[in-house]
């Protein structure tokens, strides 16, 4: 039996404990249906902070990572969970105030995130692997950060850094031991500003963010080892448009404004773009595409504020409220975003079992999302 394999077998003991309900309407039948599993947290904080976690990216497998709340102390650490446990993948600093989060993970297994490496600087990029953190590094010297958002199965990492608190981030990949400057789409940021970032890779080592330019705009570019190639946006006029994800087929997921001034979830495909609207209300972003062309993301219900945010999927050119495509899911429960999904279908993100829209993030929840008949 394969790994994979391995991981859906557990995933199938975890999903038959739990209740199923129907009342999926039947117009919808084509579109998947979905169990929801609440992952948990790594611990209970001393302070009175609720615990919470968030997951942002699963593997082929099932392994899903992110960040979490831990016992004792106010911070948060790294998890990686499978099969239903969740593990603490630690800090590199190991005082009160070491923290660290997971934001991506290959087919390998390879984590790669941010972590404090002392009590001073600011956090830098990590990857793990074997049970070890490793600090990717800056490129520059003390005082300087980065962060790692993706890594693809041939262990290319790609995020961002910067020099100093206060100076510009920039995109860069950190592949075979070397950083690599992206650049940017030919503008300069100010002080605390964004020159560039990337956000993914696929496994043909094409990589996907967001660059200024130089009207002092933010556009989404695609990275194929030369320069960056500006992707375009909807027509709109601010620095609101990049790239949050690339699948192997080079279909890329993200943000775009509009003519209209809305930010939507945008999809580049095949030489064009595509608005992917909303959920009735004036704002949605994609965070992940698959290589079946389903995206996930966080969209804006009628009604208006970010308390109306709920995770949608969308597929054969409809979006849909993934709350509305759980069976059983608790009353209690709302999913507010949905930010990976793999070739399986399955969908990470996080929720709100509680007052999720009068404002009650702190008790946010990480959870997966099987598509029924999977498990």
């Amino acid at each position: 039996m394969s790994r994979r394999q391995r991981i859906l077998a557990g995933l199938a003991v975890v999903v038959a404990g739990l209740a199923t309900t129907p009342g999926i309407a039947a117009a919808d039948a084509a579109l998947p249906t979905y169990t929801y599993l609440d992952l948990g947290t790594i611990g209970v904080p001393s302070t009175g902070e609720p615990p919470s976690s968030d997951a942002y990216a699963l593997n082929a497998a099932g392994t899903v990572v992110g960040v979490s709340t831990i016992d004792g102390i106010f911070n948060h650490h790294a998890f990686a969970w499978t099969g239903g446990t969740m593990t603490d993948l630690g800090a590199m600093y190991a005082g009160t105030f070491g923290a660290s989060s997971a934001a991506g993970i290959n087919d390998a297994g390879v984590i790669v995130g941010s972590t404090h490496v002392n009590a001073t600087d600011p956090p830098h990029a990590f990857r793990y692997a074997g049970g070890t953190l490793a600090d990717l590094g800056t490129g520059y010297g003390a005082g300087s950060g980065s962060h790692a958002n993706d890594v693809n199965d041939s262990g290319t990492v790609v995020g961002t850094r910067f020099e100093r608190q206060g100076s510009p981030e920039r995109a860069v990949v950190w592949r075979d031991g070397t950083i690599l400057d992206l650049g940017t789409l030919g503008g300069q940021a100010g002080a605390w500003g964004t020159d560039s970032i990337a956000y993914a890779v696929n496994d043909a080592g094409h990589v996907v963010g967001g660059a200024i330019t130089p009207s002092g705009a933010l556009h989404a570019f695609v990275w194929k080892g030369d320069a960056l190639r500006d992707l375009g946006t909807l027509g709109g006029r601010t620095e609101s448009t990049y790239a949050r994800d690339i699948n192997d087929h080079g279909d890329v997921a993200g943000i775009s404004q509009n003519t209209s001034g809305q930010l939507h979830a945008t999809l580049w495909s095949g030489g064009t773009i595509r608005d992917l609207g909303t959920l009735g209300g004036n704002y949605s972003e994609a965070r992940a595409v698959n290589d079946a062309g389903q995206v996930v993301g966080i969209a804006r219900t009628s009604g208006g504020g970010s308390y109306t945010e709920r995770a949608f999927l969308w597929q054969g050119g409809r979006m849909v409220d993934l709350n509305k495509r759980v069976r059983g899911l608790p009353s209690t429960v709302t999913l507010r975003s949905a930010e990976d999904v793999n070739d399986d279908g399955l969908i990470v993100g996080f929720a709100c079992p509680v007052a999720c829209d009068a404002g009650g993030d702190a008790a946010r929840r990480a959870y997966l999302l099987v598509p029924t008949g999977l498990a």
